[in-house]
């Protein structure tokens, strides 16, 4: 695997991050309001911690050699 799993959406999350800091506030408030409406229905953010969470778990009890790797360099 070249990259990380959740890279794409970490991406996608630190870009509407930086977006949202450079627009003005009246573009960001609805942006802001609807994001947390989205993840008040949905625990949109417990659902990615334990998606990574459950990722590095079977990294770690599948793939061994391959984790160890990782941490040796």
């Amino acid at each position: 695997m070249t990259f990380h799993a959740f890279a794409p959406v970490f991406v996608v999350l630190i870009a509407m991050m930086i977006i949202a800091t450079l627009l003005p506030r009246s573009v960001t408030e609805p942006f802001i309001n609807k994001a947390e409406t989205l993840e008040r229905q949905t625990g949109v953010t417990i659902i990615i911690f334990g998606g990574l969470i459950l990722y590095w778990l079977v990294r770690i009890l599948f793939f061994p050699t391959m984790f160890a790797q990782l941490i040796r360099g």
